[in-house]
This record gives structure tokens, sequence and C-alpha cells, in this order.
């Protein structure tokens, strides 16, 4: 490829022990090393916590949400008195402090979340220096209310090993012997997964697809920065959108008084892990500065689930992970690793990742770091694609995860990528390895939007590379992938890329219709597409209106070339947004409809009939009394002026015409 490469954040997260990152210079470069902190532990030698992960029964679950729903009243209550006796004895008798919803916000698809479980699992507090294990326990031989109890573990981020920048540096993209890395490595030709020829046919279209970095956060970066969407804190305490305890804190909705629960947004990413597991998968290519990530257009959505020394509990992950899905992620990467994990925290973790499957969402995991046979969860999972490492030699990385739930492998040693808040380092791991894949599956959704999230891991699987023995092993899984190979493999989706009128359009024509008369607003969108149209169909569009409401629907398609004219049943509706969105490729036009904005900021209000009552005075320009169509005849004519008169005299919808707005 010719021209500057851009930069990618990629982070991968693998839970072993709590860990904080301190940088030193070696030969001029950013290397980190671990500083490593004690973590807690359980008598039997696991990570644990202030906590244990109770799953209910069905029946105990609806009896929960049923006096939850009854308390909508000033701030949190207890709604315990709704669970058995023997539970609520047991609960006292540890003196448990909360027992919440371990994913305490709306499902966006309540019904699969109640089919997976999801809204079944509890987390209760306890003082610190409760043994968790043994209350844990008590529990789980309960019974009644309880399906199953356990500690919630901890886990940590792999320590990483971060230094330097530019695109001969990123091996894994392109390897070409070239001299890189700290300490003068070189590697050999073409070990790599081929992303120069992946790019020959396609980028990444800019926000088509949204890929979640489910790690320590993701931190302002200039190779990063113009592609971020809004992300999640588990991390930090929830707090009310919003109603009358607006920026209080909250466990559910229903402690908001029915008003929203929400995560703190990421601002951070005080460990920096997230922020290069972002970098391998979708820093801004070819934009003059840095790096390139393996997708150039994917949205990135940072989700903290551990914290800056690297720890984090799996209920943390298995709420990122649920949040990615209800807000839009088609691709998550999991670069993270908790051994020792409990059953019912597997379990758990395991029904979050068939939510987002049964979504149609890939989740992309790193086999982790441990170098014995086995991999720890979430890589052990099913719905999972799981990925080992390997090194510029195109030789399996020693010492990290390996097994028989390896799909396949990428490179993973000594990967360059940004660092929080501008600069860029080394790392190695199988946490930069996932990211490779990650940002593939972006970019292959980009392509083509039509695909299944188990086709484009089947795409991935069948277009990699086979390495060691033949056909699919415990060390590269079906192989190393090719990303060249992957994309030439699927049929483009076909895209928009202008449209009449054009995107972000506003008709700014009132609405109300004097004297019986029925004017057209915009009922007709020519949308030109970047391949020949013929064979869509008008099912192979969707039409929206924000706010809510009825949208038009298609009269009529017609096709001629590259173009495609959509005749509407009725025009776009008034104050709002209307969406037209071409399913296979997930490219759109928005167009609004506002009544009269004269002054050309996006409202209609009573400053726009004085700047029209200006230009006939002749103040300002006086060419503003011809620039909108206030009775929406079809042409501006001196009777849209008498019809200013009509109202400020109150002659006509005033109220129309002043109160109109469209949302940002």
């Amino acid at each position: 490829m010719e021209g500057a490469k851009r930069h990618h954040r990629n982070c991968v997260l693998v839970l072993l022990t709590l860990s904080a990152l301190s940088a030193v210079s070696v030969f001029g470069r950013v290397v980190s090393e671990p500083i490593r902190e004690k973590a807690r532990f359980d008598v039997r030698g696991r990570p644990s916590s202030e906590r244990i992960i109770l799953k209910l029964t069905r029946d105990a679950g609806r009896r929960l949400s049923d006096a939850r729903a009854a308390l909508r009243t000033a701030g949190p209550a207890p709604f315990e008195s709704a669970l058995r006796q023997d539970t609520q004895d047991a609960l006292q008798q540890w003196n448990s402090q909360r027992i919440r919803r371990a994913y305490p916000f709306k499902f966006a698809h309540s019904e699969l979340a109640a089919e997976f479980g999801l809204d079944r699992y509890y987390v209760v507090d306890v003082p610190r220096g409760t043994d968790t294990t043994v209350m844990a326990e008590q529990f789980g031989q309960l019974g009644g209310d309880i399906e199953s109890a356990a500690v919630s573990t901890i886990g940590g981020i792999s320590q990483t090993i971060p230094n330097d920048p530019d695109f001969p540096l990123q091996y894994g993209m392109n390897n070409t012997g070239q001299t890189y890395g700290p300490f003068g490595e070189f590697g050999t030709f073409d070990s790599d997964i081929d992303a120069p020829e992946a790019w020959e046919i396609h980028t990444g279209r800019p926000g088509t697809v949204t890929l979640a970095i489910i790690d320590s956060g993701v931190g302002p970066h200039p190779d990063l920065d113009d592609r971020m969407v809004p992300g999640a804190n588990m991390q930090e305490p929830t707090r009310c959108d919003g109603g009358p305890f607006d920026g209080l804190p909250c466990f559910s909705d229903e402690d908001c008084s029915g008003f929203v629960c929400s995560p703190s947004r990421l601002t951070i990413d005080e460990n920096g892990h997230g922020t290069q597991v972002a970098g391998v998968a979708a820093a801004t290519g070819n934009n003059g500065i840095g790096i390139a990530g393996v997708t150039w257009g994917a949205n990135i959505m940072p989700i903290r689930v551990v914290d800056a020394g690297g720890g984090g509990e799996p209920v943390h992950a298995f709420s990122g992970l649920v949040w990615a899905v209800d807000h839009g992620a088609q691709v998550c990467n999991l670069s993270l690793q908790y051994f020792g994990i409990t059953v019912p925290d597997t379990e758990m973790f395991q029904a979050a990742v068939d939510y987002a499957h049964a979504n149609n969402v890939l989740v992309v995991a790193a086999a982790g770091n441990a170098g014995v046979l086995g991999v720890p969860v979430p890589g052990s999972l099913t719905h999972i694609l799981t990925v080992s490492a390997t090194n510029d030699l195109d030789i399996f990385v020693a010492g990290l995860g390996f097994g028989p739930e390896v799909d396949v492998s990428a490179p993973g040693e000594t990967i360059y990528s940004t660092l929080p808040p501008d600069i860029y380092g080394y790392n190695s791991g199988t946490s930069f390895s996932s990211p490779h894949v990650a940002g593939l599956a972006a970019l292959i959704k980009s392509y083509a939007f039509y695909l299944t999230n188990d086709e484009i891991a089947d795409i991935i699987k069948s277009t990699a590379d086979d390495k060691g023995d033949v056909g699919r092993d415990d060390l590269y899984g079906y192989g190393r992938i090719n990303a060249g190979a992957a994309l030439a493999a699927v049929v483009p989706s076909i895209a928009i890329v202008a449209a009449d009128p054009p995107d972000g359009s506003i008709d700014a024509r009132q609405p109300s219709q004097p004297n019986g008369s029925d004017p057209n607003g915009w009922d007709s969108v020519e949308l030109t597409f970047d391949e020949e149209t013929a064979g869509l169909l008008a099912s192979d569009f969707t039409i929206s209106v924000d706010p809510p409401g009825t949208a038009p629907g298609i009269q009529m398609l017609t096709t001629n070339g590259n173009t495609v004219t959509l005749k509407l049943d009725s025009v776009i509706p008034v104050v709002a947004w209307t969406t037209i969105t071409h399913n296979g490729s997930n490219t759109s036009v928005r167009l609004g409809y506002l009544p009269a904005d004269v002054n050309n900021d996006r409202l209609s209000s009573s400053a726009d009939i004085l700047a029209l009552i200006d230009a006939i005075n002749e103040v300002g320009d006086p060419l503003q009394i011809w620039q909108t169509d206030i009775n929406r005849s079809g042409v501006v004519t001196p009777s849209d002026i008498l019809r200013v008169i009509d109202l400020l005299n109150g002659a006509d919808a005033y109220d129309t015409f002043i109160t109109a707005s469209l949302p940002e």
C-alpha cells in the first residue's frame, strides 16, 4: 500500500494477577514493566473478592423482579423480602450489605436475556474479611431460591512489554524480513496476515461496524479519537441518568424511579492495555501518523472491565459484554483470561456469550498466556473465536495459551501499537493476537454486511494459512489468519455513496396547509451506489424515523445503473429525521423536515420570523426573504411574506411554526 499508514489501539486483557505498568527508557524507547500487587485469594488459592454471585431459580427471579417493580420509589429500597425465609436468614447471617442484579441495566432483548438466564444472576456484597468461599458453599447447598452460588473471582491483565512507532514496525501486517522491535529483531518474509492484500480490496467503510474493546478502556489517541463512540465503565458505580435522582448511585432502573441507570462513560485508560488492543484492531490507516489497524473504518466502543492495575471480576466482563451487545456492537474483543474461575461464574459468562451470539455478534477472545494445555475462560467458552499467538517466523509463541479450544492464530509477539495519550510501544501476548482477528472480523463485516457472525468466523478459519500439523491442531487452530484471502473469499455488499437530496439535508418548508392546499414535501430520494444496482428490491431497505413515529413506506423502486430511485408513499415526517438504510451494507442517508428554518440553526423558532422581519426592514441580508418557502407552494414568492404577517397576527399555525426542532 502506498501513502502513510494509520494507527491502531489494540489491547488484549488476560486476567491473571493485579498489575500496574511503570515505564522505563530502553534505548530511547518506551518499555513497560509489571509492578505486581498482592491479589486477594480464597482458601483454595483462587483470586476472590468481597462478594458472591448467586443464580436464582426462575421462580425466585420472577418474585424478585416483581418486588423491584413495586418499589419504584425514592432511591434504592430493600426487596429481599420477596425471597424465601431461609434465603433471607442466610443473607442476614452473613451480614450481606446489598443484593443486586449482576447486569443492572435494561436488556435490549429481554426475551433472549430470560432464555439464557441473564436476568437471574445477582451479586451479594459482604463486609471485607468475610470468608466468601464458605459463604458460597453454604448458599450453594441451600436450594430453594438458589440455583447456584460461587465466589466472584478476580483476574487481571496479562503482562505487557510496549515500546515504539510506524507501519514498517508492524511485521504482523506486512513482513518483508525488515528490522523492527526494541532490539533490532527481524523476521521471515510473508510471515504476516497479508493486510496490504486485504486493503487492496477494502479498508473498512467508516461508521458501518462497531467493534467493542472489552478491556481496561481505550484512552485518547490521535490514531483512534475520530472513531470513538460512547462506551461504558463497569468498574465504577452506576448512576441515574435524568429524573429526580439524576446523578445519584443506582443498581437498576427501578432505583431511578423509572429513569435509566447508566454506567459511567469512559474517558481514560489508566492501564494502557485496552488502548494497545484497540490500535492493533482499528487504528486509522493511511492518515500520515503512527500505525495502521486491520480495519480503518470501524467505530471503537471502549468498555472498561478491569481497573488501572489490571484487576477485574467476571461480573464486570459479563456486564460489559451484554452492554456492548445492547448498544450496537457487531464484534467484541475479549483479551481476558480468568484462571480458577468457578462454575457459576463460567455459566454466567457463557450466558452472556450465548446472548451475544444469538444477537448475531461475533465474540473474539485470547487463548491466554498460561503456556500449558487448556485455554482459560473466556476463550474456552462456546460461540467464541479463540486466538493463539504466532511470531515473526510464523511459529507458535512458546509459553502462551494453546489447546483444543483454539480456532485460529495471529501475530502476538512484539506487536507495535498505540498507547495513551499519543505514543506507541511494543507488547506481547495473545492479548494482541486476538485483536488482529477481531479487526479482520470487523473488516469483513464492513465489506459484506449481510454475513452472519458464524459465517464470518467460518470464513476466517477456512482462509487461514495452515501451520503446524496438517489440518486443525492445538497450537495454531485452523492456521494463522490471512486477511487478503478472507476478503477475496466473500462477495461484497454494494453501498450507498451519495444521495439526492444529500445526506443530512433538511427540508425547511412550513408543514401547515392553508386554504386546503396539499403541496408536496420530499417523497422521492435518489441513491447512488458504488456498484450496479440491478436486482435491488424494496425489502433491501429499511426506513425509520427519529423521534419514533410513522415512517413512510416505499411505493415504487426503480434502478438505473448505479442509482436507485425510491418513491415514498408519503412525505418524510415533519420535525423528525428520516433514515433510509440499505440493509446489505448498513449504509444510509438521513433527511430532516423542519418548518421554516430561516437562519440555519436547525431550529424553527421565533428567531426565524424575526430574521424574515429584519430582511423585510432591510436589516441584514434582504435576500433572506426569498430563502424559505413558508407556505410550501413549491415556489418562493411574495405570498410567503404575507404568510409571515398571518403568523404574526395569529391567523395561522404560529405554535406549529415556532416549536419545531430536530434531535442531535
